[in-house]
């Protein structure tokens, strides 16, 4: 991460000039993407670019505006082009331990639950198919949470599909094991949700779980998640397996990565989806900055 000094207001040499934290982080991958199905493979390319500006008030708000913009393809489509680049913002105010978001961010389901183990941050993750819920709706999402020590609640709204979320997680140092707990409940047009979720932290081991069900079984029957990881020495080896009743469908990944410094990594993982349906395989080189 790299942080840049912008001054906000232009002023004589001899003035105090008025200025904001900007900072420029991002992380890339690219790689190799297999269809174990089609017997095909194509080379993948994914970055995100953080823009951050942050400033605080007198009265000790802190205020805060990030600008991504991310992209992924083939070598085929070019996804370097801007016609190709997504971009999406986020604007917060905390003080103490409350804080206000709004935009491209998640939603109080997703900020709540705790997800299982995957590789994580380069949109080459094999994630789809039985996960639990994501709000995405047109990146504006409300979201007010709250923490104190290691207890939070976060509630939610997002106005394009009319839900309203709520959750809960909590930590514990439990001398053996680190623990944490997630639940959270989602009502929206047409259906409510409601799930829970736990990741045990052992030294290099750990174990994650979660279930995610819903009033109307028509839309959503049921997701239950589980999972198991191990690291040590720059090496991280893990494997998930993901069940929808709604679908009746199950899958699974196998991945691991290895730390080459330097925030770089190189990273492979293989997957099933829909009863054994679509079998996909990636591996490639992962950085951050």
């Amino acid at each position: 991460m790299k942080k840049i000094l912008f001054a906000t207001t232009a002023l004589i040499a001899t003035a105090t000039v008025a200025a904001a934290d900007v900072t420029v982080s991002g992380r890339a991958a690219f790689g190799l993407n297999y269809n174990g199905v089609t017997k095909t493979s194509v080379v993948l390319n994914n970055f995100d670019l953080y823009f951050t500006g942050t400033t605080e008030t007198d009265g000790g708000v802190s205020l805060s505006a990030t600008f991504e913009m991310e992209g992924l393809g083939t070598a085929s489509t070019a996804a370097t082009k801007l016609t190709d680049v997504m971009a999406s913002t986020v604007f917060s105010a905390s003080a103490g331990g409350l804080t206000f978001s709004y935009g491209n961010t998640d939603g109080a389901f997703d900020k709540a639950m705790v997800e299982v183990h995957r590789i994580p941050g380069i949109a080459f993750e094999l994630w789809g198919g039985a996960s639990f819920i994501d709000n995405n709706d047109n990146n504006n999402i409300s979201r007010i949470d709250y923490a104190i020590g290691d207890f939070a609640v976060a509630v939610s709204y997002a106005g394009f599909d009319k839900s309203t979320g709520i959750g809960v997680n909590y930590g514990a140092d439990l001398g053996s094991a680190k623990v944490t707990m997630g639940a959270a409940y989602e009502s929206q047009t047409g259906d409510d949700y409601w799930g829970l979720s736990a990741k045990a932290d052992f030294g290099a081991f750990s174990v994650a779980a979660g279930y995610a069900d819903s009033k109307n079984k028509t839309v959503f029957n049921g997701t239950y998640n589980i999972s198991a990881q191990y690291s040590a020495n720059g090496l991280t080896v893990g494997a998930n397996y993901l069940n929808s009743k709604n679908a009746n469908s199950n899958g699974y990944t196998v991945f691991g990565t290895y730390g080459l410094g330097g925030g770089a990594s190189v990273f492979a993982q293989y997957g099933e989806r829909a009863n054994g349906t679509t079998k996909t395989g990636t591996m490639g080189v992962a950085f951050s900055f």
